[in-house]
Order: structure tokens, then C-alpha cells, then sequence
């Protein structure tokens, strides 16, 4: 029978994903910059990491940003649900219940917390009305859970490109232009900060789309969930139960 694994992420966790942000990021801008010499990146890495952290803490509370990185950890890094675990899960849940009864699957815990929820709700004998209104009050919250995520690293890629975008016209204004070959230095210094600002907003773009990609399958699995408990009530067959399931399953979503 399985039981209850804790999603909770701990800080330590997030920390080597922030350090791989940072080198990612000194990387990219030393390529798109076109500059050997990792002394001329830091700077601009700095002021452009600080200012978008320094301006994510004024923006949004520091739970939301607490929580931000733990889902940029368990669904960017990890990926979060998979519909085809969840299928399995509830065959086995199924299975449970030709064998122990409705009473049985009441007792069934799981690392998922819809499939745990359809379980108390095949245990209650629920009504597909009632199943169905915990389907949709959990979708509602995984879209708001996902958006408040989804805000936090867009907002962080318009601000490392704002601020590097500043840092590179303050470089570009400072009276340190020399004539010939220096006005070229010049330049390509003055415009280190924004590249970095575009080097962090690129990797936020890749880590949002693997978000998306991760909400989908969530949101997927979520119906696996609740639509495996009311056929379950209706029809406990597992082979019945897998082929109805498997249709929920967008063909991009399959394994």
C-alpha cells in the first residue's frame, strides 16, 4: 500500500539551482557578450542578480518567492506529475477495491494529493456530483498555485532585463570614452549589464516553458484522478478502468 511521501522542499535544495542560474547565466553573457575575461562579467552579474533579486523582494511577498523556487525545483527541474503514474496509481487503487472493499481504498495513502483525496472519496461512496466539484475547486487551485509561480519568473526576466538595460546606459553614459579602439572597448563594456539582463530573462523563459509544460501535465493528472474515482465507483474493473483513463491523455502529454 503506498504511503504518504512529503513534497516539501528544503532550502539547501534550491541553493545549487540559484548557483547553477548564476553560472549559467556568466556563461551565456560571456558568449552572447563575446568576452574571454570572466573579471569583465562578474560586475555586471552582480548588479543585475542583486537588482532583481533586491526588486522581487519589494514586489512580492517573500512566502510567494519561497514557494516560487521550490516549484522551479520539483516541476522545472524534476517535472512534476507524470498522468501515466497516476494511471498506474489508480489501477492499483482498483485493484484495492475488488479486493478490500471501499473501506480499503479509504486507507490507501500516496505521495499524490488527488490521488489520496479520490481515495476518501471512493471510501465516502461519493456522488459524481460531489466528484466532480472536487475536481474542479482542485484544477482552480493548481491554476492559481501555477500562476502565482508563473508571475514570480516573469517578473524576474522583466526586471534582470530592465535593470541590466539601465546599468548598460549609466556604463554608456559615464565619461570614460577615449577616441580610436577605446570608443569599441567602451561599448562592449557598456553593454555587458544587459546582456547578462537578457542572459538570466533567457534561462527564465526555458524555466517558465517547463512550468507550462509541467502545469499541463497536472492539470491532466488532476482529472486522472477524480474521473479514476467515479468510474472506479461505477465500474471496478482495471482493464475497463485503464483504457477509459488512457483516453484522458492528450497524445503530447503520453509517455
Amino acid at each position: 500500500m503506498p504511503t504518504r511521501k512529503h513534497n516539501r522542499v528544503d532550502f539547501w535544495q534550491v541553493i545549487p539551482l540559484i548557483a547553477a542560474a548564476v553560472m549559467l547565466t556568466i556563461g551565456l553573457s560571456m558568449f552572447l557578450g563575446g568576452t574571454e575575461n570572466l573579471v569583465d562579467i562578474v560586475r555586471p552579474v552582480i548588479v543585475v542578480f542583486g537588482g532583481t533579486v533586491v526588486a522581487l523582494l519589494v514586489t512580492f511577498p517573500l512566502s510567494q518567492l519561497a514557494q516560487a523556487l521550490q516549484t522551479a525545483l520539483s516541476r522545472g527541474i524534476h517535472g512534476g506529475s507524470s498522468p501515466e503514474e497516476v494511471i498506474r496509481a489508480m489501477m492499483k487503487i482498483c485493484d484495492i477495491s475488488r479486493r478490500d472493499g471501499l473501506l480499503g481504498v479509504a486507507d490507501v495513502r500516496s505521495n499524490s494529493w488527488e490521488v489520496e483525496e479520490a481515495c476518501h472519496l471512493i471510501g465516502d461512496a461519493a456522488e459524481d456530483t460531489v466528484i466532480r466539484f472536487n475536481l474542479e475547486r482542485r484544477q482552480a487551485a493548481e491554476r492559481l498555485y501555477n500562476q502565482m509561480s508563473a508571475d514570480t519568473f516573469l517578473f524576474t526576466a522583466a526586471y534582470a532585463i530592465l535593470i541590466g538595460l539601465l546599468g548598460s546606459l549609466v556604463h554608456f553614459a559615464a565619461p570614460t570614452a577615449t577616441a580610436g579602439d577605446g570608443n569599441a572597448v567602451h561599448l562592449g563594456a557598456a553593454l555587458l549589464p544587459f546582456v547578462c539582463g537578457v542572459s538570466l530573462a533567457i534561462l527564465m523563459g526555458i524555466l517558465l516553458g517547463r512550468l507550462r509544460a509541467a502545469h499541463a501535465r497536472a492539470l491532466v493528472a488532476c482529472e486522472i484522478a477524480y474521473r479514476g474515482a467515479s468510474i472506479i465507483l461505477e465500474d471496478n474493473n482495471v482493464q475497463r478502468l485503464r483504457a477509459r483513463l488512457s483516453g484522458l491523455v492528450p497524445p503530447g502529454l503520453r509517455a
